[in-house]
């Protein structure tokens, strides 16, 4: 039953205003299912972090240079998340993601290799790179 465990974000909240719950679930539940267990929350947007830490002038409205300090808020339990994965539940690229940024899975990683952007195009031989190396081939027949 573990290996059929998964790690992955519930959607939760408004239409605009969209807070996501960490949870571990079976990958046969609906995304908003009861899962097994609530391991965190991850709010993607942008808040700032206290008004009253700002500068007077980024309290009024206008074209002030001053940027207003923002970030994302994410609460999750380290210890639950690396239970779960030490048993065999399999996070979503999504979860795999922010668990890299947040530090808690370490590289290399046995999820790292399906997932990684950027990885290089595989170069099949026989087939033609460039248009003028195609123009050639053609003129050589």
């Amino acid at each position: 039953m573990v290996s059929e465990i998964r790690l992955r974000l519930a959607r939760h909240g408004l239409r605009n205003s969209s807070v996501y719950h960490l949870v571990a679930i079976s990958n046969k539940k609906a995304r908003n299912a009861a899962p097994i267990e609530k391991l965190g929350e991850f709010n993607p947007r942008p808040r700032v972090q206290s008004l009253s830490e700002l500068p007077p002038a980024a309290q009024v409205f206008g074209r002030e240079s001053w940027v207003v300090p923002k970030e994302k808020r994410i609460e999750w339990n380290v210890d639950r998340i690396k239970y779960w994965i030490s048993v065999g539940a399999t996070p979503t690229k999504s979860v795999v993601r922010l668990l890299e940024r947040g530090g808690i899975l370490q590289h290399p990683h046995k999820w790292q290799h399906r997932w990684t952007p950027g990885r290089p195009p595989i170069a099949l031989e026989g087939t033609v790179k460039s248009p003028s190396a195609a123009a050639e081939q053609t003129e050589s027949r």
